[in-house]
C-alpha cells in the first residue's frame, strides 16, 4: 500500500470517535456555563480590582501544562491514525502552549518589572493578540486539511518525521514571534497604554479576531456537527476563546472584573479539551477492557464449537449459499477471480454497473477496459495487480455509459487467502458507485467557493474601513462615507448568515409560520414603496383597488417579495423599471415581479430553485450572490402550500410568478 494512502479499515481512536448525545448534551452545558458566567460579568466588566500577582502565574500555569498535555494526547492520537489534519492539532496546541508560556514570562511583575527577554510595555500585549488571532486560522487550516486529505494516511516513519518537523517549526515560530515583540518593542504599535486597551486593540485586532472566531465557530460546528469526541469539545474550547478576547474587550484594560472574568475563559479553553479526551480515553480503556473478556469468552466458546464438527459442516455450506444471496443482493459489484485474473464468479449487479455481462473464466482485464483512473487506464493497474507488481489497493474510477454519462465508482482489490498460511485462493474485487458522492463533492467545493468569496469580500472591506478610521485622521465626509461602506457591508455579511440560518431552520422543521389573514394588495404596495429609486429602478404596483386575501407569516412574506424585487433590480442592471402585479384566477392569487433585464437560459431553469446554484454566465458571475435566495423563496412559498414558477427570455427579462390561495375576506 502507498504511504499516503488510506487503510481499508478505520482507526479506532479519540479523533474519530464517535459522539453521543449525551456527550453533546454535557458539553452544551459546559458551554453555557462558560457564556452565563461571561454574560453575567458584562455589567461589572469595568470595575477595577486589586492587582493579584499570584493570579497569572497561577491561572497560566495550569494553562500551560494543560496545553502540552493536550498537545501530547492528541500526537498520541497523531502516531495511530497517522492523519495530516490531527497533526495540525498537534501544531496548533503545541503553539498555543508555548505562547502562553511567553506571554506569562514577558507579562510585567510577574518574574521581572518590564517582564523576561527585555520585554516592552507591548510585548506581552501583542503575544496576546497572537495568541488568540492564531487559535481559529489554525482551526480553519485543520478544516480545510481535513477536507482535502481525509483518506490520506502516512507511514510510520514518514509519520514520525513530520511530527519532528512540526515540533521544530512551531517552536521555531514561537520564537521568532518572541524576537519581534521583544527586540522590536519600542517599534511596535501601542495597543495598551496605561493598562487601558487603545482603539487600535479594540477596534483593529479584538473585534476582527472575535468575529473570525464566531466565524470558525459557526463554520466548524456546520460541518462537523459535534459528531465526534474531538469535535465537541473542541466547539466548547473556540466558544471559551472567542469569550476571553470579548470580555478583554468590554473590560477595556488590566486587572478589571472583566480582564479576571477573561483569564477564567483562557482556562476553560485550555483544559476543555484535554479533560474531555482524557474522560473518553478512560471510558474506551474500560470498554477495551470488557471486550478483551468477551474475547476470552468468545475464544472458549470457538474451541467448544470446533470439536462439532459435521455440525459446523453443515452450517458453513448453509453459510456460503446464505453469503451467495447476499452477495446477489448486494449495492455493489462483487466479482470473486481465480490467482490469475479469470472471473469466477460475478454478481447482477456487474452488468447493471457497467451494461454487459461478465461471463465466467473472462479476464477480468479485458473487462475493465474504457474504465480510468485520475493518472492511467485501469485495466494496466488490474494487470499490475494480477502479476504481483502493485499490492492489493482502492482506486477511484470513472467510464462512459451507453448514453454518453459519466458514471463514477470506487473499486477495491483484495486477495483472497487459504487456509494454510500464505496460500492464495483468488481475488475479490469490489466496485461502489459513487457518482453522487462525486456531484456532492462538487457542491461542496462550489459552496466553499462561494461562501468563502462572499465571506471574505465584506470582511475586507469592514476590517480595512476600521483600520482606516483607527489609524488616520480623516475628514468628517469620509468618515461619514467609511462608516456608511462599513455598515453596507455588516448588513450584507448579516443577510448571508441569516440565509444560511433560514435554510437551517427550513430543513430541520424548525421555522416557525404565524399565519394570518392578509391583504396582498396592500403587502405588495408597501414593499414596492421601499424599493422606488434603488439603484435607479422604479418600480410600480399593478392590482386592483379592493383588496385580495391570502393566508399566510407576513415576515416571511415579505422577505420572498424583496428577494424577488432585489433580484430583479440586480440582473437587470440596464433597464429602470420593474413591474409588480397582483392578480386572481380561480382561486389562486398571482403575484408577479417582472423585469426587463438579462433574462435567464433555457439550460439552467431546471436548476434554478437548487441550493447554490448560480447561471454560469460572466454577466452574471459579476453580479456575485451566493445561489441561496431562491432556493428559500421555493422553500417558503411551498409551506404556504403555494409555487413559484418563472418566465423569461434570454437578453428581454423574466417574470418570477408566486401562486398562493385566495381566501375570504373573513
Amino acid at each position: 500500500m502507498n504511504q499516503d494512502q488510506a487503510s481499508p479499515a478505520t482507526i479506532y481512536n479519540l479523533i474519530t470517535m464517535k459522539s453521543n448525545p449525551s456527550q453533546r448534551r454535557f458539553a452544551f452545558i459546559i458551554g453555557a456555563i462558560v457564556v452565563l458566567i461571561s454574560l453575567l460579568s458584562v455589567p461589572f466588566v469595568r470595575i477595577q480590582l486589586v492587582e493579584l500577582q499570584a493570579y497569572q502565574p497561577a491561572i497560566f500555569s495550569t494553562v500551560i501544562c494543560f496545553e502540552f498535555i493536550t498537545a501530547y494526547v492528541i500526537y498520541s492520537q497523531f502516531k495511530i491514525n497517522r492523519s495530516p489534519a490531527v497533526l495540525v492539532l498537534f501544531g496548533l496546541y503545541l503553539f498555543s502552549g508555548g505562547m502562553s508560556l511567553v506571554y506569562i514570562l514577558t507579562f510585567p511583575r510577574v518574574f521581572a518589572e518590564n517582564g523576561l527577554f527585555h520585554a516592552g510595555t507591548q510585548t506581552s500585549a501583542w503575544l496576546y493578540v497572537i495568541l488568540h488571532a492564531g487559535f481559529p486560522l489554525a482551526i480553519t487550516l485543520y478544516m480545510m486539511i481535513e477536507s482535502k486529505f481525509a483518506n490520506v494516511n502516512y507511514s510510520a516513519s514518514k509519520a514520525k518525521r513530520l511530527g519532528l518537523y512540526t515540533f521544530i517549526g512551531v517552536v521555531l515560530l514561537i520564537t521568532g514571534l518572541t524576537y519581534i515583540t521583544t527586540h522590536f518593542k519600542n517599534q511596535l504599535p501601542i495597543v495598551l497604554s496605561q493598562g487601558k486597551l487603545t482603539p487600535l486593540f479594540i477596534y483593529g485586532l479584538g473585534l476582527p479576531i472575535v468575529l473570525i472566531t464566531l466565524i470558525t465557530l459557526i463554520v466548524y460546528y456546520k460541518r462537523t456537527k459535534a459528531s465526534t469526541v474531538t469535535s465537541t469539545w473542541l466547539c466548547v474550547a473556540i466558544l471559551a476563546s472567542m469569550l476571553d478576547v470579548a470580555i478583554i474587550l468590554c473590560g477595556g484594560g488590566r486587572f478589571s472584573v472583566g480582564w479576571y472574568v477573561a483569564r477564567w475563559n483562557t482556562f476553560v479553553c485550555a483544559n476543555i479539551v484535554l479533560a474531555g479526551m482524557i474522560y473518553e480515553f478512560t471510558k474506551m480503556y474500560l470498554r477495551m477492557t470488557e471486550l478483551f473478556q468477551q474475547v476470552k469468552d468468545s475464544e472458549y466458546n470457538y474451541k467448544v464449537l470446533l470439536g462439532e464438527s459435521q455440525l459446523a459442516e453443515r452450517k458453513i455450506s448453509e453459510q456460503s449459499d446464505i453469503i451467495e444471496r447476499m452477495l446477489e443482493s448486494s449495492h455493489e459489484a462483487i466479482i470473486m477471480c481465480d490467482i490469475e485474473g479469470r472471473v469466477i464468479f460475478a454478481n447482477r449487479r456487474v452488468e447493471h454497473f457497467f451494461e454487459r455481462p461478465l461471463e465466467s473464466g473472462e479476464r477480468m482485464s479485458s473487462y475493465c477496459l474504457g474504465m480510468k483512473t485520475a493518472d492511467a487506464a485501469f485495466d494496466e493497474f488490474i494487470d499490475a495487480y494480477f502479476e504481483q507488481s502493485i499490492p492489493p489497493f482502492r482506486k477511484r474510477i470513472s467510464r462512459l455509459t451507453l448514453k454518453g454519462e459519466t458514471r463514477h465508482y470506487e473499486c477495491y482489490v483484495n486477495p483472497i487467502s487459504g487456509e494454510m498460511e500464505g496460500t492464495l485462493r483468488g481475488h475479490l474485487v469490489g466496485f461502489r458507485d459513487r457518482t453522487e458522492e462525486e456531484r456532492i463533492d462538487e457542491l461542496k467545493n462550489e459552496f466553499v467557493s462561494i461562501i468563502s468569496h462572499e465571506i471574505r469580500t465584506p470582511l475586507s472591506s469592514i476590517v480595512g474601513f476600521i483600520e482606516i478610521l483607527a489609524t488616520r485622521v480623516v475628514t468628517e465626509e469620509k468618515r461619514a462615507k467609511y462608516i456608511e461602506t462599513i455598515h453596507k457591508e455588516s448588513l450584507r455579511l448579516s443577510n448571508l448568515i441569516n440565509d444560511f440560518l433560514d435554510l437551517q431552520r427550513l430543513d430541520s422543521g424548525r421555522q416557525e409560520f404565524h399565519f394570518q389573514s392578509l391583504d396582498a394588495v396592500l403587502l405588495l404596495r408597501e414593499i414596492v414603496e421601499q424599493w422606488q429609486g434603488k439603484d435607479n429602478h422604479e418600480a410600480e404596483l399593478h392590482a386592483a383597488a379592493e383588496p385580495i386575501f391570502v393566508q399566510g407569516d407576513e415576515d416571511r412574506l415579505k422577505q420572498v417579495f424583496h428577494n424577488l424585487i432585489s433580484n430583479a433590480i440586480k440582473y437587470s442592471p440596464g433597464a429602470t423599471r420593474i413591474d409588480v402585479y397582483v392578480e386572481t384566477d380561480n382561486g389562486k392569487v398571482l403575484i408577479k415581479i417582472q423585469d426587463y433585464g438579462l433574462g435567464i437560459p433555457a439550460e439552467a431553469l431546471d436548476k434554478l430553485f437548487t441550493r447554490f446554484y448560480r447561471v454560469d454566465n460572466s454577466d452574471r458571475r459579476k453580479i456575485g450572490g451566493t445561489g441561496l435566495g431562491l432556493s428559500i423563496v421555493k422553500e417558503i412559498i411551498e409551506a404556504h402550500h403555494g409555487k413559484v414558477v418563472v418566465d423569461t427570455e434570454l437578453g428581454k427579462g423574466s417574470i418570477f410568478i408566486v401562486q398562493l390561495v385566495e381566501i375570504d375576506a373573513d
